[in-house]
């Protein structure tokens, strides 16, 4: 099956997002207006919804399962930031490693 045969919508709309080039642009841009701490700033004082993440990587090696869970996670942070709350994410740590920890620091 060819292009011509498929019954896409025409537009003059650049297909091409040139991601590559434009994201550090773009994050650029939010970190010179202070975006993120724009928006903290703006939710002051509203409904809270915090979602406090467990430790990253606690059952095993890191695998596309662990992509989507910080995926849906992030939606759904920024979903109740939309809806007007102050939403925020606080990340859990791996605590594995702290009795590893402790006797390097003994």
């Amino acid at each position: 099956m060819t292009k011509s045969q498929i019954n896409l919508p025409k537009t003059a709309f650049s297909m091409k997002a040139n991601l590559p080039t434009r994201e550090p642009e773009i994050l650029e841009y939010w970190k010179k207006i202070n975006l993120y701490d724009e928006l903290r700033n703006q939710s002051k004082g509203r409904e809270k919804f915090v979602l406090h993440d467990g430790p990253p990587y606690a059952n095993g090696n890191i695998h596309m399962g662990t992509a989507l869970n910080k995926i849906l996670k992030d939606i759904i942070v920024k979903f109740h930031q939309m809806d007007g709350k102050d939403s925020i994410y606080v990340p859990g740590w791996d605590c594995h490693g702290l009795p590893i920890e402790w006797k390097i620091e003994e």
